[in-house]
């Protein structure tokens, strides 16, 4: 059934820490040549050619800022102990001020189709105070670095309620759908305590709830009046420029995961590395899994839907009655109620939220899974 993996990557290290990141990341550039001894050890550890493998993605941190040596090497690696052969899409997170020219050439040259830029906003003054390296200026730049160089799908993250006011924010949604983009993603801020972000604010989120409803509702009529269209709560694309390595995770595909709190799910295993650095480099390749445990057919069917109904289009009937051996009404005792009360509705094959019902998700995820 899951004859297709995917495959996530976790790079760790960032020239600067932003003042809201409550990622695994690391500012030594010292230790970048023994984490990708170990990451390469990891794969060696844990690869299986038996498995295609669909889409690959590296995150961080950020994986523009490693010499370019270091992927090169990482690319081989993975040619060498994966089967390659069935791939449709490889991603890597890039910041402006790290995509460089030889560095797009690198990921050119090792069949990298799909980057995803960290713009978070359009305005300095936002940029400056979330602690980023780049401006406007220089996301521009890499933009135009990107596309000379041959990439033609490209993703831009902004991030809502990090501006002062709704007007700075629109703008940073407006500007982006005039950029080369082929896809947007739009998430919600979110305060990590520990981080420079969480004191400066005491810990309380600059805008209320409505006010963030409010603006998200502008921003989806933005994009979608320039061709972006809403597929899950946060992510918009053009026509076919969907995320594939993330549909691949909502549909409750399978997937390895290498490096420092990176987590994946293989067979009906679901596990998490450990998340600081430093126990990566230190603890042996096979004490890396900080958490592992067996997921059973239930809370596979429970994750399907917690995931799949995060979709605009939802999750297939067909497929989760196949999968898990019971109509999606039958296997979830509240699910008849929901479609009445209009928390459900079901278009062909797909039981989906209603757009207008989104706000709700967590709250009709609850009653659906019964939840505490």
């Amino acid at each position: 059934m899951y004859s297709d993996y995917s495959i996530y990557i976790h790079i760790p290290f960032c020239k600067k820490r932003c003042s809201y990141c409550g990622f695994s990341s690391c500012t030594d550039f010292s230790s970048v040549s023994a984490y990708f001894d170990k990451l390469f050890e990891e794969i060696d550890r844990y690869a299986d050619p038996s498995k295609p493998i669909y889409t690959v993605y590296l995150g961080g941190g950020t994986p523009s800022s490693v010499p370019t040596h270091c992927m090169d090497a990482l690319f081989a690696k993975l040619r060498s102990r994966f089967d390659m052969s069935q791939l449709q899409e490889m991603t890597v997170e890039c910041n402006p001020e790290s995509a460089s020219a030889p560095l797009l050439e690198c990921l050119m040259r090792n069949g990298v189709n799909r980057l995803s830029f960290g713009l978070q906003s359009v305005n300095d003054a936002t940029l400056r105070k979330m602690g980023r390296l780049h401006t406007y200026a220089d996301f521009v730049a890499a933009v135009d670095r990107a596309k000379a160089m041959g990439f033609d799908n490209l993703n831009a993250d902004l991030i809502l309620g990090i501006d002062d006011n709704a007007e700075q924010f629109l703008r940073s949604v407006q500007t982006a759908t005039d950029l080369p983009l082929s896809h947007i993603s739009v998430y919600a801020l979110e305060l990590h305590e520990g981080t420079p972000l969480y004191r400066q604010l005491d810990g309380t989120l600059p805008l209320s709830d409505d006010d963030m409803a409010d603006m998200y509702d502008m921003a989806v009529a933005v994009l979608a009046a320039h061709g972006f269209a809403r597929y899950e709560i946060s992510n918009f694309a053009q026509t076919g420029r969907q995320c594939k390595h993330n549909l691949h995770y909502w549909q409750e595909g399978r997937y390895f995961a290498f490096g420092a709190s990176a987590a994946g799910f293989v067979g009906d295993v679901r596990f998490t590395n450990c998340w600081d650095v430093d126990d990566y480099l230190r603890l042996p390749v096979d004490k890396l899994r900080a958490e592992s445990s067996v997921i059973s057919l239930s809370e596979q069917a429970n994750e399907c839907a917690m995931l799949g109904l995060r979709l605009q289009q939802g999750l297939s009937l067909s497929q989760f009655a196949l999968r898990y051996g019971k109509d999606f009404f039958t296997f979830f005792d509240q699910a008849d109620r929901l479609r009445q009360q209009g928390f459900l509705a079901v278009d062909g094959d797909f039981v989906h939220v209603p757009s207008d019902k989104f706000y709700v998700l967590n709250s009709i995820l609850t009653d659906l899974l019964q939840l505490d």
